[in-house]
Parts: C-alpha cells; structure tokens; sequence
C-alpha cells in the first residue's frame, strides 16, 4: 500500500512539493490554512544573482533549471525576460560581475544606451547596468495554484481553511486540526512563517526572524516593462495582465527590516512616488492595492529543510519561489530514499539541525 504524507502548507514550497510526492506514489493530503500566505505576496522574481555563498548560489540556479523542468509539464504564468540590475555602486557592479562569471552564472555590463535600448520608457539610466539573462519571474500565487491542480490530477487531496495546533508524534506522525487529529506516515510542515510554533510543538527550534514587507500593485497599464528592473529605489516588473508590481522597501531580497514603520497606504504613497522617478507612467496611474507579506526568512538567511523528528520533515525558506521547484524534487526523492549522493550534498548545508 502506497505511504501517506500530510503537506502542512498550499504555497509554493507546499504545492510544488505535493505534486511531486503524488507523482512518486505518495497518498497525499494537502492542509490549506485558508489565510494570509507569503506566496500570494511574492515579488516572484526567479533568480540566482542574489545568494548568500557559493553553495547557495549553485542551489538557487538549480531553482532555475528545476522550473524549466516544471515547465515542461505544468502550464504556469512564468515569464523569463530577464534582469536588469543597477541598484548599486560601479564598484560593487564590478564585483557582482566578476563573482557570477567566475560561478558560471550569466551575465553581462551593458552601457547606458543600451540600456535605454530594452526599456524605452525608463527617465534616467545609469552609466552602466548587469543584465542577468536567464532570470524570469512568475504570477506566484496563480503558479501556486497551478501546481497544486496538477498534484491532484496526481491523486493529491486538499482540505482548505484547515487550522493546525500542533503536531503529533504517536501513535504515529500527525496533525491536530479543529476537526480531530489526522494521521499518516509522514508529516510536512511547509507552513512558512507558522512552522516555528508547529515545530515547538514537537520541541523543535526553526528560528525565523521577523521580516514583514509590503508589496504594492498598480492599475493595469500599456506594455512598459520588458525586464525585471532591480533599481536603486526598488525592484520593479510588469505582469503579464499589465499591473506594475513594486516591494515597497527598497532591496526586498535582502531588506532586513523587522518592523514596518508607516501604514501600508503612507508606504505604498511614498514607493509610488519613487517609482514615477524611474518610470514614465500615465499621469493618472497610482496603486491600486497594497499586501502585507510576511515573509519566511530562517535566522542564517538560508534555507532549512530536513527530517526534525521520526516521520516529521520541515521545509521553510526564503524565496520559495525561486527554491519551491528543485527543492519539492529534492525532499520527494529523500523521502522516497531515491535521494543520490549529489543531492544529499546538496542538502547537507540546509539542515535543521544546525540550529541545535
């Protein structure tokens, strides 16, 4: 009889790692809490120009290879056009430039002009800009969901707006919810910024540090963007539907503020009036929404994903969008034990038990 999983988590790392546990035999239970999620707040940017050490760097480009493999079987709303970054000094371009050569990465300067060239519709450019060729970004939410459909085509199963309180260990791993208590022979907790308190439950420490942020979102707008605009004001990219979506502070990827200090209305006010000095915009186009993400970013910034407890396995990282798809392949081949010695390198620097 085929093993049983119960996916604490329907956001990108939980669907992504739900449809490939159901495509390797898995009877698998999705538990979908039904509120505020950090993958409907993504930016969406897939990338692998941001990293924290070469190993993070070789793991967030295998992110990019695994969505092309995801591609390949599931229609999502993933656009790769590109990258154009300029949200530093000369020197630090420099830098940036020779790191990601000499990791194999590509990239390339282009000059003021030919920046001006790919977005038309930019107010000023710099002397300089990196071009990251092979970065896209995806409609997180919808390619979430998308994700998600294609584990149930697989068999995969959801149970929406479920709360869970605890985790359980005996007489088998599993979950209590308002309904009861469901069992199974293996338990995910995917629940980005709520798996510390499921993971205490347990006596496990996932240490997350606090790092709300603001996403706002235009109108839809006329094609102005060809690229992912990675600013010194902000990082900025157009949807396929037309609306602009910008992080309200600047360097989402590596913002380290623990507290939001505005109100979401002063904040995407001041982000929009930043934005109208890099972009020509219509005269009347202002936000139109503006979501608070709670974004899932464990203490070392790196990932943390591996077995806590017997038949318990955490998976919490910050981006999941760009991580969700390589590393869904790399737990359902653990757990399925078809896990090879390169993946299990691959794993090792992720682990939670370096919190210990």
């Amino acid at each position: 009889m085929a093993q049983s999983v119960i996916i604490v988590g329907a956001g990108m790392i939980g669907a992504a790692t739900a449809l490939q546990m159901a495509k390797a035999g898995w009877r698998v239970t999705v538990l979908a809490a039904g509120g505020a999620d950090a993958t409907s707040a993504s930016f969406g940017w897939i990338n692998a120009s941001f990293y924290l050490s070469p190993d993070h760097h070789r793991l967030r480009a295998a992110g990019l290879a695994a969505w092309h493999r995801l591609q390949d079987v599931v229609a999502t709303d993933v656009v790769w056009q590109g990258c154009l970054c300029w949200d530093m000094d000369a020197q630090g371009l420099a830098q940036t430039e020779a790191q990601l050569q000499a990791l194999d990465y590509p990239v390339s300067r282009i000059t003021s002009a030919e920046l001006r060239q790919l977005e038309p519709h930019l107010l000023t450019t710099p002397d300089a800009a990196l071009h990251f060729r092979s970065e896209g970004a995806a409609q997180s939410g919808h390619a979430a969901a998308a994700l998600l459909r294609a584990a149930q085509r697989h068999g995969a199963q959801v149970i929406r707006n479920a709360v869970v309180s605890e985790v359980l260990l005996s007489p088998s791993p599993g979950v209590s919810t308002q309904w009861g208590k469901l069992m199974a022979d293996q338990v995910i907790l995917a629940a980005g910024t709520g798996t510390p308190v499921l993971a205490r439950s347990i006596g496990v420490d996932i240490p997350l540090v606090h790092r709300p942020a603001y996403i706002l979102r235009t109108a839809p707008v006329a094609p102005l963007l060809n690229h992912v605009l990675v600013t010194p004001v902000g990082e900025i990219r157009q949807e396929p539907d037309g609306s602009i979506l910008m992080p309200v502070a600047p360097g989402h990827q590596a913002d380290a503020a623990g507290e939001l200090v505005e109100t979401p209305d002063k904040a995407a006010d001041a982000a929009m009036a930043r934005l109208r000095g890099v972009l020509r915009l219509p005269d009347d186009l202002d936000w139109a929404e503006v979501t608070l993400a709670e974004r899932p970013v464990p203490q070392d910034g790196l990932p943390v994903v591996g077995p806590v407890a017997e038949g318990v396995y955490v998976a919490v990282m910050h981006s999941g969008i760009t991580l969700g798809p390589v590393m869904a392949e790399l737990i359902a081949a653990e757990l399925s034990q078809r896990r090879d010695n390169a993946a299990a390198a691959t794993l090792a620097p992720y682990r939670p038990d370096r919190f210990a």
